[in-house]
Parts: C-alpha cells; structure tokens; sequence
C-alpha cells in the first residue's frame, strides 16, 4: 500500500494532467502523503540550511531557526489553500478544499527531491559547480510551480485562461488574508494594552 501512494506520488510529478484527474475522479492519492510531502519540505529545507557544504551555504554563518522554518512553509501551505478555495468557491471551481491541499503536498516532492540531491552533492562539488547546484534548485522551484498550476486547473476544471485569473484572484487573496490577520491582531493588542491601562488606574485610584 505505501509503495504504491508512493509510486502515485513520482507518476505525479511526471503525469500532472492524469494524475491529478485520478486524483480527483477515482479517489487515488492520499492527504496523509500530501502533509507528509509538506513535512518533508520543511525538513529538507532545514537539512539543507544545516548541511550544504560551506563553499555553497550562503547561511554559514547564520543560527538557522527550525521552528521559523516550520512556521514559513505551513503558513503558506495554509494561505494558499484558503486563499484558493475561497476563490475557486465563487469562480465555480470542482476542487474540494481537500483536494487543493492533496494538490500542494503532492507537488512539494520535486523541491524535497533537489533540496536533498543539491547538499549532497555540494559535499563533493567545487565552487565552479554552483551553477548546476543552482539549476537544479531553481528547476525544482520551477517544477513545483508548473505541478501545482496543471493540478489546480485540473481539479477545478479551468480552462488556462480562466486558471491564469484565479491563480492572481488566489494570490490576491492571500494577501487580503495577511492584512486582515495583521489588523484584527493590531486591534487586540491595542485592546488588551487599554484595558490593562483602565485596570492600573483604576487599581491606583482605589489603593
């Protein structure tokens, strides 16, 4: 059963289109591979900060904070899903929420794959090597990009110009989401900070 999510899951990355419609119309994939690929990118990206050799690590001399790290990766994973979801909803999009966030999970797996590969690698590359060290970061992030659009506009059932709109409306969207979040918690912390000033004059009036 896990070899063959597995197998599902590197048929993906080659076979957007059909894999993302099983995806969608047989039941095939599985959410908890999706967070596992999630997960997997934060560990690879931590393993890479941690661990690509100093010639390459432009983070040498940085403490790498895990739990920022940790923090990064799923507050995006979760603005996109929302984001998208709540636009799609009103665009007559197909997709689930569930199957936006399978959609993301899945098409982690080309960043986790080259994030791995380039810090070993650069254990034995020199310096003259960065660029293909590069290229196959950037051709991951890349891969990634291409994955996520083709499986967003095929659970949603978008034609590309249709999903060249929602994927603007979604990051719009997100962005929307960020302010309101910032504002609602400026608005607390002013809240809390008058009450708390209310308090003390009150307790200094009464002592």
């Amino acid at each position: 059963m896990i070899l063959k999510e597995i197998k599902f899951a590197f048929y993906v990355l080659f076979h957007p289109f059909d894999g993302f419609w099983d995806m969608k119309h047989e039941g095939k994939g599985n959410l908890f591979v999706s967070f596992s690929c999630v997960v997997l990118l934060i560990l690879s990206n931590i393993f890479k900060a941690n661990a690509t050799s100093f010639l390459f690590n432009i983070n040498k001399f940085v403490v790498v904070d895990a739990f920022f790290e940790v923090q990064k990766i799923v507050v995006i994973f979760i603005l996109f899903c929302i984001g998208n979801w709540s636009i799609t909803t009103l665009m007559s999009g197909e997709g689930k929420f569930k199957d936006i966030a399978m959609v993301f999970g899945y098409s982690c797996l080309p960043v986790v794959l080259s994030q791995i590969l380039s810090t070993l690698l650069s254990q034995i590359s020199a310096f003259s090597e960065s660029t293909y060290l590069q290229i196959l970061n950037n051709g991951a992030w890349v891969w990634f990009f291409v994955i996520l659009f083709f499986g967003i506009m095929t659970i949603h059932q978008y034609s590309l110009g249709k999903m060249v709109l929602t994927s603007v409306l979604t990051v719009i969207a997100m962005g929307c989401i960020v302010f309101i979040y910032l504002l609602f918690f400026s608005l607390i912390t002013q809240m809390g900070t008058f009450i708390a000033t209310v308090y003390k004059e009150i307790a200094f009036r009464i002592g």
